[in-house]
């Protein structure tokens, strides 16, 4: 029984050791090597429902920022101590393609080079609702428009 042990045991921590490293593989493959973006895709010429743009939303306690400036989104953490920089590759007017280009958060879990699409779902007075997906995970969320003065 204790072998039978010892070799679950191992299954399990090389099925693991498998797991992150394929994850963290894919995080940083390039958008062809997924086809994270349809290969026929064409960006949109039109206006998108966040074009230049401030955001608010609330991540850990604390308030974020995010700004969509042109094909360009940063978001600003800790009272805009740490950011997080990205392009943008816009598909549709409420469907966007991010990849992190720069970043000065500690810990970030994420590298350079990573991609996450965001598609909006609606849009309520200055409420955004999306719906984002990154690394093979989908999450709802929404931001408040900031009305720059």
């Amino acid at each position: 029984m204790k072998n039978f042990t010892n070799k679950l045991f191992l299954a399990v921590v090389l099925l693991f050791a498998v797991y992150v490293n394929a994850q963290d593989y894919l995080m940083t493959l390039n958008p062809t090597a997924l086809n994270f973006i349809d290969k026929d895709a064409k960006e949109f010429e039109g206006e998108p429902l966040v074009s230049n743009k401030t955001f608010t939303y609330i991540y850990d306690g604390g308030e974020v920022e995010v700004v969509y400036k042109g094909n360009e989104h940063y978001e600003y953490h800790n009272n805009r101590q740490h950011y997080i920089k990205s392009k943008l590759f816009w598909v549709s007017e409420d469907l966007v393609y991010v990849t992190i280009e720069d970043f000065t958060i500690p810990n970030f879990p994420f590298k350079r080079g990573t991609k996450m699409k965001i598609q909006i779902e609606k849009v309520e007075k200055d409420v955004v609702y999306y719906k984002s997906t990154l690394g093979g995970r989908t999450w709802l969320g929404k931001m408040k428009e900031r009305k720059l003065e």
